[in-house]
Formats: C-alpha cells, structure tokens, sequence
C-alpha cells in the first residue's frame, strides 16, 4: 500500500520540521513498515518552465529544429526534433546536469552539453516519459513534446513547483498492516501519526482543497431520508447475515461521467491507482481514504426497474451464488461460480462478485446517467476463500480480508455523496438510504490493571501517560483506582483488541520500545528442585538396559477392542476414547502386555531371543486421584505408571524373568517374596504366575503367557512377563530406612541342610515360612533345589532347603540336632512330609 504524505497531512498535524525520512521511521517504529520513501520531485532537479521564442530551420538536418528558449532570466539554444513545436509555446526544459530518460526508456541518464549536426544545443525539450511523468499527462500524446501553453506558468519556475509536485510517497509492507483493519487508509494512518507524535487531529476536514466534510461517524441513513423523498425505492433482502453484516444502498440521477478534477487525478495516481473517470474515481478515493471499498452499479443496467419517471424500484439481493452460475467480471473474465460465493444479484442475475468485483452487466460507463452506490461489509474469511478460489485478488478484497468494522459504510456512503454532488452539482439523490444491518461487535469492557500493566512491561508508566495513550487512539476510560475500564474502538473492535495483553502492545509500541530500559531480567539462582520419581525411573531404566541385558521400547498407549478379545480381557473394564486417531487406536491400554506381544510378533523371526522392558502409564475404568479442573472435585480416570519386563525366547522363561525382577531389586537393597495370586489374570497360564511382594506388600505380578493365547496370536516363543507397579515400588523405597553400618556377628553361624518329599500341590513359600517362624534362632531359609520325578514318586516333588542359624553364642551340635529334629516333626504333621536324606 502506498500512501500520500500530503493527503495524511489533510487529516493530522505533521510539524514541518519532521523530515519524510524520520517520519518514515516513526511509522515503522510505532505502526507500520515503512519499505521505501518516494519524493516526486527528487528527479526533476535543473528541469523548468520554458517559452519559445524563435524556431529556425536546421542546416545541417530536414527533421531538427533550432529554437531558442527562454527560460526566466537568459535563453538558451536547443536543437529538437518535436513535430508539435511551435513559437510563444511553453514547454519543459531540461538543463544540462538534469537526469532524463532518452525517448522514455532505460536508465536515466544525465545531460551534458552537445553539439548536434554543428548546431550547439544547451539542453533538452522534453516528452511526458522523458521526465517520467507520463501518468499524470496520460491524456496527452506521450511521444510529442509537452505542451504546457494553457497553464500561463512563468519561464524560468521549477517544473516541481509549477506541477506542485512536492509529494512524498510512502511504501507500505503489506503484511505489517495484515491484522489492522482501521490501518488500509489514509485516516487510519493519520489517527497512528496523531497519537505517537501528539499533534492534534484536523477535524472536519475537507479533502477537495477547501471545503468541509464530516469524518466523524453519523447516522447517515437518517441524514440522508430527512433531505430527499422517496422518489425511487429500493428492496435489499440479505439472505445469510454472517456472510454480509451490513449492506448499504443509495440511488442517484442526474450523473454525467466526465474526467475527475486534476487535483484528484493526480492524488489517485501518486499513490498507484489509474483514474478512470468522475464517478469511479471518486469510489477509489474513498476507498484510500477510509479504508472502506464501495462499489457503484449503473442504476439503468439492473433490470426489474423502469427509470423515466422514477416511480418504480429495484431490487438487491445479496446471496450465495447458485453451482456452476457465471458472471462477467470488470476484467472481461467470465467466471464460473458455486455455492461458497457470495455474490450481489437481482431477482435474475448476479451482478457483482461481493467485496471481490462488481459484473460488466452493470458497469458504469459514458453513457451512464443514473447509479446505485454500494456500501456494504462482508465475512472476512467467505472474501479471502472466494478470492483465492477464483484467482482475483483485488484492492477491494484485500480489505474485506482483514475484518473492517462495518460502521465504516455509513461514513463511506457519506462522504461518496458528498463528492458526486461536488463533482456533479446536478445530481439528484432519489431514493432513501437503505441500509439492512445484523452485527454486534465487542467492544468489552477491558479491565486494565496497572500494577499489572507495569509488571508486563518491566517499568512504570505513569497513569496519565497511559491514559493519554489510549485515548489518543480512540479508547473510552472510565477511572477506578489503578484500574482503567476501557471501551475499544469500533474499528479495533473486529478481531484485533480483545484482551489486555492487546492493551500491553498499544501502549508499549506507541511509548516506543526504544525508551523502554534495556536490562537484565533479575534471577534468583537456586537449584531446580529434584524430582525423585524421576530419578528413580532413570536409575531403573539404567539398571535394566545396562544390568539386565534388555532393550528398552516406547509404544502407544492405545490399543483395540480385537487385542482386548484376543487376551480374553472384557472392554467394560477400559476406557474408550470419544475421538480415536483411527479404528487401530480407540481404547487406553490397560497393561503393558499388548504392545509388548505384538513388538514379540514382529521381531520373532529375527531374533532367537527377544529382552525388553517399558515404563509406562496404563489407564483403568475406575476414579483417580488427578482433579479434571479446578472448578469442581470431579476426577480423571485412573493411571498408573508401571514397570513392564518382558522375556522371549524357545527355552525357560519364567525362571528368568524371576531373576530379572530379584536383580532389580537387590539393586536398592530390596528382598522379593514370589508369592501365589489369589485372581489369576486371563491371559496367564494358571500354573505359572506368582505375586512380587517386598516387605509383605504387593508390588506386582509375574507370569507366563498361556500356550493356547499365544498360538492364537501368532507366537512361536515362550513368554513371560513382570509389571511392578512404579508408584508402589518408589513408596518401598522411600520408606525402606537408610543402611546404617551392622557389627558383625561375634559367634559363628550354622548352615544345615534340610530335604522334603511332598505333595505337588503345596507351595514352597508355605514351607519356608513355617520353617522361618519356628524358632527366633533361625536367621534364614533359602530354597535351592526343586526336583520331580524318578523315584520321587508320582505326584511328588523335593523341596531342598539351607537353614541358617545364629545365636548370641556359640551353638553346639546337640543343639542343632535338636532343633532340626524338631522342625522335621512339625513339617511331618503339617505338611506329611518325609524327610529324605543326602
């Protein structure tokens, strides 16, 4: 966007001591990005007025003329080849040391004196694109001579001061401005300039070089019925009003299309926009004045209407357009549309694309007498979609993009009439105007703390200067203590200012980041606090990949209801989920048994022995312990982080993996008990599947994979696998009390062994425990041998056990006979056991 520092100066006081380049500066600084700075007379140095006052024939040339010029206060000599010179004629005349563009191409090139066929010639008369300034003089034939006769200018004036070429243009970058609205014309920029140098706005302003007209948003509808009678009426139906906020609509006769004021041709093109004529023009102008696109149709063009006597209506309906419809566009282009377009029609036929381009079917041209003008608001998001879709982004979609506040269209209507009846002193508005609206923008309030305010941005403040500040910007303050009650804008109110975090950036950028103090933050070092679940995850992780020999895996935490069925385990108990990435993955996992099988069935025929392990969360079908929020008690489902160790492999399992967990735990000191489950889980084998107790309290199960349920899933191995529940173990470990140094024993002690033959059917653990709690003398019983068949018996087994005694005295061996006697006797009555010797 390019933007005019004469018409900002139209609306806000810009002191003259402030050269284009700070001023650019500012802007970037403060508002917007300023990529360049463009003065229009920054190459029109030793380029002037000049009157001719004698032509002569060249010599030495049939096609070059010999004139003298003059140019104030001497002549000059120039040799020309212009067709259209002529004596007493006003031209422009570049001097030697001017930079011009030979016949109007390539670079510019800086003039010296020459001698041309013998005749000296002392500059340059020149064409409108040999000084380019070929847009403003677009009317006139670019490869004659410039005649500026008919202006009356003084030989010898500056052709920038006779032009009043002191224009300096400023380049916008576009995407700085993306999420401000209020900031796609020339007011808008003036409003920023206002506030950041605290000059005052000009208020009531007239644009057209000295007449007034009202900036300020008023009710123009009701402006405009109170001064014209309803001569011609017009229906507006809006059919989808989150589509189109605001539409707006006026009629007008008496329209004769002619060329814009100079003035105004000239102000369109300094900033890149071609003129066309009055009427279009003038809807341009607005536009880069307000920020707010409009649109004119030719009024005798809408059908469903007869104008002479302006006793009839016309009717405008703004819907989606109907699949596969096409429409001509101002470009020529026929468009095809579908059902996401929204376009403006009448009761047959689209007539403009809305906010993109209006059709050719009503397009004003010279013949046009009578308009409809347009002023509406639409969908930011069905603009920029339509836009994109269609391939035609144009200046009027490229606002409706960024959510205009639809207030705008009323200011916009007004002004436009305003300008048409200036242009056209004969135009007759003939109709009220409508205007059908549905939108509520939110203008808060927003409760701004400044203790808070101050806190954010790392320095104070003063009240009154942020006060001042926002005010200056538009907003409303009510006063409370050190809070601000503030109201935005309308024209921040559409998706920029919503939260006082916006409130923090208005105040800071328009103070200037450059008198905020550059200092470091102040940090108090101290030690981050030490997570000892952690730790102890890390220190187990370490233990069972180092120690332990195993690999250690990561896998989701969904699984599905086939695996569930599959481990005969019943969904009821899980929890499903609501939005599941895909049918694979729509239950949280119970246990961290299903992904270890199926890490067991992809590597099975490539590793003989498969060793993993996993920490992680299973997720249960019951209440935790975890609040869902902090507004009420209600409670997550219940997790739980489990150590998961898996064995695999063609030989023994679950002697193994029994090793694995007792090498875990020795490695804190910690003593396991394989004690008998009393529920037996449904995937295990009955037989084989024992509890991990430590210190009498259960932490976890170990058991071998059912024969049956692995077949049916695809395992050729032997499986086994442990889960100790994390939580569990770090509470043993946390309550387990410090080693503390232990003399050692002043008396020696004694080991016997010990052997039994008994029923299958009774347990170890039962046997060793009867053993340990018979006498306080017995310090330990291991079990080192289990032995079945031969002449054990059928049904049989030997449980061999080492028995170790200790006493605060040496022990005789009459006394440990006796002792072992009777332990042989109780086991005998118990247990029928039969004791069998070494």
């Amino acid at each position: 966007m390019q933007l005019s520092l004469n018409w900002l100066k139209d609306f806000v006081e810009i002191p003259e001591s402030l050269t284009p380049e700070q001023l650019g500066l500012k802007l970037t600084m403060h508002t917007v990005e300023i990529d360049g700075i463009k003065k229009q007379a920054e190459n029109l140095n030793n380029i002037v007025i000049g009157k001719i006052l004698k032509i002569e024939k060249h010599p030495n040339a049939d096609k070059l003329k010999v004139c003298t010029v003059n140019i104030g206060d001497e002549n000059l000599q120039i040799v020309c080849g212009g067709l259209n010179l002529k004596e007493e004629m006003l031209v422009v005349l570049a001097k030697i040391g001017a930079k011009v563009r030979w016949h109007g191409e390539g670079e510019l090139i800086e003039l010296t004196s020459a001698t041309i066929r013998g005749k000296k010639s002392q500059g340059m008369i020149c064409a409108s694109t040999e000084i380019g300034l070929s847009e403003i003089f677009s009317l006139k034939n670019e490869k004659e001579i410039l005649d500026l006769t008919e202006n009356n200018f003084k030989p010898g004036i500056a052709l920038a001061t006779a032009l009043k070429l002191n224009d300096v243009i400023f380049e916008v970058d576009n995407k700085s401005i993306t999420n401000r609205p209020d900031l796609w014309g020339h007011f808008g920029i003036a409003r920023e300039i206002s506030a950041f140098l605290g000059t005052q706005m000009i208020i009531n302003t007239k644009q057209i070089i000295a007449n007034k007209f009202s900036i300020d948003s008023t009710n123009s509808s009701q402006v405009f019925n109170s001064q014209f009678s309803n001569k011609f009426k017009i229906n507006i139906k809006v059919e989808n009003h989150e589509l189109c906020p605001r539409y707006m609509a006026i009629a007008i006769n008496g329209i004769k299309i002619e060329e814009s004021p100079e003035w105004m041709q000239k102000r369109l093109i300094s900033v890149g926009m071609r003129p066309i004529n009055n009427v279009v023009d003038i809807t341009n102008y607005v536009m880069l004045e307000l920020g707010q696109p409009t649109h004119i149709f030719d009024l005798k063009k809408i059908k469903n209407m007869q104008i002479p006597n302006f006793k009839s209506q016309t009717n405008i309906i703004i819907r989606n357009a109907k699949n596969k419809e096409v429409i001509k566009t101002l470009d020529g282009q026929d468009r095809r549309l579908d059902e996401n377009v929204l376009v403006i029609a009448n009761l047959e036929n689209p007539i403009a694309i809305a906010g993109v381009m209006g059709g050719a079917n009503t397009e004003v041209d010279n013949k046009t007498t009578s308009i409809l003008i347009e002023s509406a608001n639409f969908n930011p998001v069905s603009i920029r979609k339509t836009a994109q879709k269609l391939d035609l982004r144009s200046e009027a979609s490229m606002r409706f993009e960024k959510s205009l506040d639809p207030n705008l269209c009323e200011i916009a209507l007004n002004r436009i009439v305003e300008l048409i009846k200036e242009f056209c002193p004969k135009a007759e508005i003939i109709s009220k105007a409508q205007d059908e609206k549905k939108f509520k923008l939110n203008q808060g309030p927003i409760k701004l703390d400044l203790d808070w305010l101050n806190k954010r941005i790392g320095q104070e403040i003063s009240k009154k200067r942020v006060q001042e500040i926002l005010e200056n910007l538009g907003f409303e303050i009510k006063k409370n203590n050190k809070i601000l009650i503030i109201t935005i804008p309308t024209w921040r109110a559409t998706k920029d200012i919503s939260i006082p975090e916006d409130l923090v950036e208005e105040i800071i950028r328009i103070y200037g980041y450059n008198n905020l103090k550059s200092e470091m933050p102040k940090v108090v070092m101290q030690a981050p606090e030490i997570n000892n679940e952690r730790l102890l995850e890390r220190k187990v992780k370490n233990i069972l990949s180092i120690g332990a020999k195993l690999t250690e895996t990561h896998n989701y935490s969904f699984v599905n209801e086939e695996q569930l069925e599959k481990l005969k385990i019943k969904s009821s108990s899980t929890i499903k989920l609501v939005n599941s990435l895909s049918e694979d993955l729509t239950i949280l996992k119970p246990s961290l048994i299903f992904d270890f099988l199926k890490n067991i069935k992809i590597n099975q025929a490539k590793y003989e022995n498969i060793n993993l392990f996993e920490i992680d969360n299973i997720f249960l079908n019951s209440l935790g312990n975890i609040n869902k929020n902090n507004i009420d008690q209600e409670k997550l489902p219940r997790q739980e982080k489990y150590i998961g160790i898996l064995i695999a492999n063609n030989d023994e399992v679950f002697s193994k993996i029994k090793g694995i967990v007792e090498y875990l735990l020795k490695q804190f000191d910690l003593q396991v008990n394989f004690k008998p489950v009393k529920n037996s889980l449904e995937w295990a084998n009955k037989n084989i599947i024992a509890q991990i107790s430590v210190l009498n309290k259960d932490i976890g199960i170990v058991a071998q994979l059912d024969n049956q349920i692995a077949e049916n899933l695809g395992i050729k191995k032997q499986v086994a696998v442990a889960e100790i529940n994390f939580q569990k173990f770090y509470d043993l470990i946390v309550s387990t009390p410090e080693k503390k140094y232990k003399e050692l024993e002043k008396y020696p002690v004694v080991v016997r062994d010990l052997a039994f033959v008994v029923n299958e059917e009774i347990l170890y653990s039962d046997i060793k425990n009867e053993i340990e709690n018979f006498n306080k003398l017995i310090s330990c019983v291991e079990l080192f041998d289990v032995y079945q068949g031969g002449k054990i018996g059928q049904d049989k087994k030997n449980l061999a056990f080492r028995i170790t005694y200790q006493a605060n005295k040496t022990l005789t061996t009459e006394e440990i006979n006796e002792m072992q006697n009777k332990i042989i006797k109780h086991l005998e009555k118990k247990f029928q056991a039969q004791i069998r010797n070494f």
